[in-house]
């Protein structure tokens, strides 16, 4: 069976990070994968250093509208449009022609319309298409894991590292404050890009990946962004990770090991609702109903909804938050791996 994935880029590396995942894990799964991209760029920074060795996966620049005229396209049996990609009219001409199963890739939500909508038909753009939704239910689609990550989970070995990749974010300044509390010395990865140019703004400083410097029992490591192997080792094997948007969140629950979610911004407040609706969630699958609520309210504070004080004393609640981690973890294990349900769903349409 052949396979098209469309990704249009529009959180850098969070967008590609979450199709590159899927794409490889659908390719160990004997696929043949075609991923387009419109950021090749952002993906050349997070792709595997065995990425190019994959016989049966495929990546190609999406052209612009100028390439367009010279773009030569046969669709595939399926095509997954990621995120709401609009294809342009000489694509989806190939794709009614082909007769392919079209699916929409949804973002991740814990959101209840997510179970509501899960594989729900849909009629636009003049072919019938069906949306999959990736979530925390097994009335969803669950999250894309690998046999190697399981591998990797299975020799965890915690250190005293951290994490950060975040958007533009004040309150770092309390979470770090809060780690110096602690009685252990502690290194802080800072990835290039908006969190290191954050971290710079924030500490008056000008650093580079390469660069560090020591305040107290922590030492700030300015770093370039990393393969997702390496990420994911970083993670696994991290105090507490600092993460941003749907890629790096979801592999920081996958761990297993505390988190603090720095959501994308959305008009209206709507990235609160999202944030609530994950500890919502969690208070269904783990009995800590008083642990989740200040879970919640430490990364609402995160995210400027709150009184940002119970930030500073995230040092004092970390052992709780890893104990509901870990039984999140669990949960989110159990649902299977994203691919392994979208290839249940594509057999059951084709």
């Amino acid at each position: 069976m052949k396979i098209d994935v469309f990704c249009d880029v529009i959180d850098n590396y969070g967008d590609a990070g979450v199709c590159l995942r899927l794409c490889r894990d659908l390719c160990n799964k004997k696929l043949q994968v075609r991923l387009f991209c419109n950021n090749l760029s952002a993906l050349s920074k997070i792709k595997n250093s065995k990425d190019d060795d994959i016989d049966n996966l495929s990546i190609y620049k999406w052209p612009s509208k100028k390439e367009l005229e010279n773009f030569v396209y046969e669709s595939s049996d399926v095509v997954i449009q990621a995120f709401s990609t609009r294809l342009p009219e000489i694509i989806f001409n190939k794709i009614k022609e082909k007769k392919s199963l079209v699916i929409n890739l949804e973002y991740l939500t814990a959101e209840r319309f997510a179970d509501d909508c899960h594989k729900l038909p849909s009629f636009s753009d003049g072919y019938q298409s069906y949306f999959f939704f990736p979530g925390f239910t097994n009335k969803t689609g669950g999250v894309t894991i690998e046999d190697e990550f399981i591998k990797k989970l299975n020799k965890q070995i915690t250190k005293t590292s951290v994490t950060l990749f975040s958007y533009e974010n004040e309150n770092i300044k309390d979470v770090v404050d809060s780690l110096k509390n602690l009685d252990f010395l502690i290194d802080i990865y800072i990835f290039e890009g908006r969190a290191l140019n954050n971290f710079n703004n924030l500490y008056k400083k000008n650093m580079v990946p390469g660069d560090n410097f020591k305040d107290k029992n922590i030492c700030f490591i300015a770093k370039q962004m990393v393969s997702q192997d390496e990420y994911d080792e970083l993670l696994i094997n991290s105090y507490i990770n600092l993460v941003r948007g749907e890629d790096s969140i979801v592999r920081a629950m996958l761990t297993g090991r505390p988190f603090l979610w720095h959501i994308y911004f959305q008009e209206e407040n709507a990235h609160k609702d999202k944030i609530n609706a994950l500890f919502d969630r969690m208070k269904e699958i783990v009995d800590d109903n008083e642990g989740i609520e200040i879970f919640r309210e430490i990364n609402l504070n995160y995210n400027n909804f709150g009184n940002k004080k119970i930030l500073k004393d995230l040092h004092l609640n970390i052992t709780r938050i890893e104990k509901i981690c870990k039984k999140w973890q669990q949960h989110l294990l159990s649902l299977g791996s994203l691919s392994d349900n979208l290839l249940t769903f594509i057999r059951e349409k084709i």
